[in-house]
């Protein structure tokens, strides 16, 4: 989806405030209608207040569960954690601060007026009336409406991010749910703002209600634009938080003046009513989002369950009907983390070892069940090394001592084998020789990386590995040459690299291999490669699929292979295609000097397609949807 597109969804999504904004044009006479307008604007805002500290605090408990599994540092789950706290602290001062600053300045400019009032009276001799040049206050109604806006508008910026990543990675059809959802969600967040100014005495003015509607949907286009080239967890859990916090702030003002309220029960009943209305509309979104992303129901399809800002995504089934099984569930963050494990993973980015005290690299590997996302509709209970599928990139320079712990959290044996790499026999993962590693025990593989094992390789199980390799035990291997040496001086210099891994599931009761990922999620969700017009591109692809080869092709160039299985090859070949069997892996050379968008695919063209997506396999009366091993090299110019 291009940038024009996504900035168009964004405008949608975020226009819509001024919907609820329209009310601020009504008088209302009866003061109780006055405050019932109030309560239903602060429930609506409760409601909202309610999901996004929730939403902010799961994300971040997952993390701390991710940690003590082993799938995730705990450096990582305290730096959230001190965001969330961080974040939360400045919605909550930092919006008190802005009221108080707020006061001082509308007060300053009410004063200035009267003095122009009062100089301009002066010079034409004109009478005026007994308060014309007396300052007035600001009015604690508008500052409360200017607090509720910024409160909603940096919720909204995190809507907007989840609209500008799901189409910059081509999920189009999540995109444009999460439009519908939002647009409907955003149409009652206006009247939040003007709730409290709803009076018997002037009409809000059309400029108030555009300035309103900028600071609180105005940010949705900004999260779009960004979210289309680059999103981040922290920022995510930071922003959200303070967005909370804001309206903590502001629930706690219109909730202290409705105690002044003698009608206590009406009032209560109004503000009950707004915080069903707050969900309601969510719950209609919700509908909206899972209809444009599951699919056609003539397919068999009953999608994941999604909430209308995307902070939930539960067990559902999109499979042919006689395949349905219950999914398991999978949380808003967990798929996020997902979504950049896969990235990091595209980029090269390794698991860090710790130093032992003799100097050797030592890296665990936690072996667990996990609820894994592979494609919109379908999660999977994979079995995977430190919560991931595939496992972490593991990068070796030769010379290192290298130890890693093998952590087995499954209900099976299992092992790590190192597949092409002569290590001593007792490192080596295989059971004939060495024992495997019993469920709840641990092993170490210790071994001294040689000049042997340079290149792309791979490691997987070696117990019932037809099952488990499938399930997602494997991961990618790296080893790189000591600095300053022939043969690092013998790699071709490149300015970019690309890891694709090419891995294969079995599900809805197959026996066979029918849903196929690059790093670990198919077309919409596999990672896009990106470089710019010129650049050497070096793509490391790994079949690490138990059953399947997979013949890749990239349009719009002719690339070259310059090694295969981690060996320099004799003399570079230039093709369109390379076949992999597998545990195969080849480096391949590309010079991007063609600019678009270019289609990295599989050429057996039943490896494009996602089990159960609409239309199935596709014929002659049904279309079937793009998926698999398919993404795209982004060559900007």
């Amino acid at each position: 989806m291009d940038l024009t597109t996504q900035l168009v969804l964004g405008l949608v999504a975020g226009s819509t405030i001024f919907l609820g904004l329209l009310a601020g044009r009504w008088r209302a006479r009866n003061p109780m209608l006055r405050t019932g307008l109030g309560m239903l604007a602060a429930g609506i805002l409760v409601y909202l207040m309610v999901e996004i500290l929730s939403n902010t605090a799961g994300q971040v408990s997952t993390s701390w569960r991710d940690a003590v599994g082993g799938r995730a540092s705990h450096g990582r789950a305290f730096g959230l954690s001190v965001l969330l706290v961080a974040g939360f602290l400045v919605g909550l001062a930092g919006l008190a601060w802005l009221q108080q600053r707020l006061t001082g300045m509308l007060t300053r400019s009410a004063q200035r007026r009267a003095e122009r009032h009062a100089r301009l009276a002066e010079v034409t001799g004109a009478k005026t009336d007994a308060t014309a040049g007396t300052a007035v206050a600001a009015g604690p109604a508008e500052q409360l409406a200017l607090a509720i806006a910024s409160g909603i508008g940096l919720h909204n910026l995190s809507e907007g991010l989840a609209i500008g990543q799901s189409a910059a990675t081509g999920r189009t059809a999540l995109a444009a749910g999460l439009v519908v959802g939002f647009a409907l969600h955003n149409s009652t967040e206006g009247f939040g703002i003007v709730g409290p100014l709803v009076s018997n005495e002037a009409r809000v003015p059309w400029r108030k209600l555009g300035f309103y509607g900028l600071i609180g949907g105005g940010p949705t286009f900004l999260g779009v634009l960004l979210g289309g080239v680059w999103t981040n967890q922290a920022i995510d859990v930071f922003v959200l938080a303070v967005a909370g916090g804001a309206l903590l702030y502001v629930v706690g003002q219109l909730l202290a003046g409705a105690r002044r309220q003698t009608a206590q029960v009406a009032a209560m009943a109004f503000l009950a009513a707004g915080f069903a209305i707050g969900w309601g509309t969510e719950v209609t979104a919700a509908v909206a989002i899972n209809g444009g992303t599951n699919g056609s129901a003539a397919a068999g399809c009953a999608g994941a369950t999604t909430e209308a800002d995307g902070d939930v995504v539960s067990g559902g089934a999109c499979a042919p009907a006689a395949a349905k099984t219950p999914q398991p569930a999978l949380a808003v963050a967990d798929a996020k983390r997902q979504q950049q494990t896969a990235a990091d993973l595209l980029h090269e980015t390794p698991l860090a070892p710790t130093t032992d005290a003799d100097g050797t690299r030592h890296y665990t590997l936690t072996a667990s069940q996990f609820s894994w996302q592979l494609y919109p509709g379908r999660v999977v209970t994979a079995w995977g090394y430190n919560g991931s599928v595939p496992g972490p990139l593991l990068r070796f320079t030769v010379g290192d001592k290298v130890a890693v712990t093998l952590v087995n959290h499954l209900p099976q044996p299992t092992t790590v084998h190192w597949h092409g790499l002569a290590v001593p026999q007792d490192a080596d993962g295989d059971p004939m020789t060495a024992p495997s590693v019993a469920p709840g025990a641990s092993a170490t593989y210790r071994f001294t990386v040689t000049d042997q094992m340079v290149g792309t390789h791979w490691y997987h199980s070696h117990v019932n590995t037809d099952f488990q390799v499938d399930a997602g035990l494997h991961g990618p291997l790296i080893v790189d040459p000591a600095p300053g040496t022939p043969a690092a001086s013998a790699i071709p210099a490149v300015d970019v690299d690309a890891l694709v891994t090419l891995s294969a599931f079995k599900i809805g009761g197959s026996e066979t291999e029918n849903a196929f990922t690059i790093n670990g999620k198919a077309h919409p969700l596999a990672p896009t490669i990106t470089v710019r017009q010129g650049q050497r591109l070096r793509i490391r692809v790994v079949n690490d699929s138990a059953e399947d080869s997979h013949v890749m092709h990239l349009h719009g160039y002719t690339w070259t292979q310059i090694a295969r299985d981690g060996n320099p090859v004799p003399a570079p070949t230039d093709s369109n295609n390379i076949n992999l069997g597998p545990g195969e892996t080849a480096d391949m050379l590309v010079i991007a000097d063609q600019p678009g968008q270019w289609m990295l695919q599989c050429h057996i063209l039943d490896h494009q397609i996602n089990p159960g997506g609409p239309g199935g396999d596709g014929d002659a009366t049904h279309m079937a949807e793009m998926g698999g091993l398919t993404t795209t090299l982004s060559v900007t110019p």
